[in-house]
């Protein structure tokens, strides 16, 4: 009887796309840089400001009775604390019979999680790190004489966000560097005045969607019995020096280096809103927002480790028999790279709101905002070769389709199910006139998870959240406004071992990347948000 092999040369690359969704979660009106809106906790559906109407509800735009400029300035600080731990020093919670000892920890009962600084992927420039975010922003508004409608452009970020890890930090394996943007660079918009109390409005977005990730992968599973047998019944063909270099393979076995940027350049959507003032004290408004498609193309590149190259070596001459049960061809080249193309939707989302003058100096706003994140069921990526790694997968994915449940990897192909949720949240911000000049605002949003918990993970570390403003409004004049805010987000969670499927799963065959098997994860995620624009009539 053969050597036991442990194998899970594939699961790395599932890890690779988690990110589009549970950021999109993290940043939905987050990065949109308007301090009005942030200061009263993103309640801005029935309040909506100059030309971020555009975003938070087009029909606002009909309220700008001059011409409009603003300027923005935004930028985020971003704090990860956590840890990954066993039973014991060096050990898991479940050992791997006959290797007690977890590497990855290194001998320690548990490693710090850590982030050495933020990275964003930029148009042109790729991945780049800095050590916080920052963005400029510029809207315009124009309300033809004697119209009564307001035509608006303006750019801003949906979606932003991303980190870089030290290579010998245990998080590496789950994200050694990521970034995922999405830049509304090109929003013609028009809102329009039915009545005196009535307004709707539309835009047109295009936008920018980008992602880039390096990250360090590893094999991890507890037994692959069935890949044993089906070897044992190749052992003729193979031979005995086949099947003991396929035996040196262990459940911990690095694979290699991946690095990959893809991006669209066009990604469209609409925005309808409507406006309703039935009451001078009382506004109501409702707002809708498509989906956002985006065709992603790019490169990739996997630098593999000795010891994997060298089983795809072993396994080279052999990979037409191995086809037979959905392998295909080997390269057993030490780095493969070349082209890749995926999908990606930002989800579609709704909002309705009210905003109150409960007395002429204090206003109450209040949003429910639904975001439909269950559209984002499977992920599918083609690549432009047979990949080393997805020949296994394909192998070990049609002996495991009855325990994991569907067909998810072929030689150049991987689907995904993600399985994550639509959220419904509400918020709620106050707004009080101190004088003529100033107005202090201050705002609560508890942010639901997309991702169920049994998809939780460290490439995005985001659970439920919790978002605390404030903010401030000081006018120069009847025409120049300046407004500021700030914000702090914070999002907990804790994974039990086996917990999630794509960080600690123990399940035999399960496709998601797992490279903390059977080890707990803990981590705090701290997000510290500043806004300020500068606004002009004229």
């Amino acid at each position: 009887m053969m050597k036991l092999i442990r194998l899970r040369p594939y699961i790395w690359m599932l890890a690779l796309f988690v990110p589009s969704y549970g950021s999109a979660q993290l940043s939905h009106n987050l990065s949109i840089g308007n301090p009005v809106a942030l200061g009263m906790g993103n309640s801005a559906t029935a309040y909506p400001q100059g030309t971020d109407s555009i975003h938070y509800n087009p029909a606002g735009l009909g309220l700008i009775q001059r011409d409009f400029e603003q300027w923005k300035l935004q930028s985020a600080f971003f704090s990860h604390e956590g840890s990954v731990s066993g039973s014991a020093p060096g050990e898991s919670f479940n050992p791997v019979e006959g290797f007690e000892q977890e590497p990855i920890l290194e001998g320690e009962q548990n490693r710090s999680v850590e982030v050495e600084s933020t990275s964003l992927f930029l148009p042109f420039f790729g991945q780049t790190a800095m050590p916080f975010l920052a963005a400029p922003g510029f809207g315009w508004a124009k309300r033809p004489p004697g119209k009564n409608y307001v035509i608006a452009n303006s750019a801003f970020a949906v979606q932003v966000f991303g980190y870089k890890r030290e290579a010998d930090n245990i998080g590496a394996f789950n994200g050694q560097q990521f970034g995922i943007t999405r830049i509304a660079y090109f929003n013609p918009s028009i809102g329009y005045e039915l009545t005196d109390d009535l307004y709707v409005g539309l835009s047109i977005g295009f936008s920018w969607q980008g992602l880039g990730m390096t990250t360090r992968t590893r094999s991890v599973i507890n037994t692959l019995g069935d890949v044993a047998n089906l070897l044992d019944g190749l052992s003729d063909v193979l031979g005995p020096d086949a099947l003991d270099d396929l035996g040196a393979i262990d459940p911990f076995t690095d694979i290699g280096t991946l690095t990959i940027e893809v991006e669209d350049p066009i990604s469209p959507t609409f925005t309808l809103g409507v406006l309703w003032h039935p009451t001078p004290w009382l506004s109501l408004g409702a707002t809708y927002q498509s989906e956002g498609k985006a065709d992603l193309k790019g490169d990739f590149h996997i630098k593999y480790t000795d010891e994997y190259q060298s089983l795809m070596t072993t396994l080279q001459p052999f990979d037409g028999v191995l086809s037979i049960v959905g392998g295909g061809e080997i390269s057993a080249d030490f780095e493969q790279s070349g082209s890749v193309e995926a999908e990606f939707t930002q989800p579609q989302w709704a909002a309705v709101g009210m905003s109150m003058l409960v007395t002429p100096s204090l206003r109450v706003n209040a949003d429910l905002k639904w975001v439909d994140y269950s559209a984002m069921e499977e992920l599918h990526f083609r690549f432009d070769k047979n990949l080393d790694y997805l020949v296994l997968a394909s192998i070990v994915n049609r002996l495991f389709s009855s325990n994991v449940g569907a067909d998810y990897a072929d030689p150049r192909d991987l689907k995904l199910p993600r399985q994550y949720e639509a959220v419904l949240d509400w918020s709620v911000g106050i707004e009080y006139q101190y004088n003529d000049q100033i107005r202090l605002r201050a705002g609560y949003e508890p942010r639901s998870s997309a991702i169920p918990e049994n998809r939780q993970d460290l490439l995005i570390p985001m659970s439920e959240a919790d978002l605390y403003t404030i903010g401030v409004g000081y006018s120069f004049s009847r025409n120049k406004r300046l407004d500021i805010a700030f914000g702090y987000l914070v999002s907990e969670f804790s994974l039990n071992p086996g917990e999630s499927r794509n960080s600690n799963s123990s399940i035999e065959g399960d496709v998601v990347y797992n490279p903390y098997r059977d080890l707990r994860v803990d981590h705090k995620l701290e997000v510290y948000l500043f806004n300020l624009t500068l606004s002009t009539n004229f």
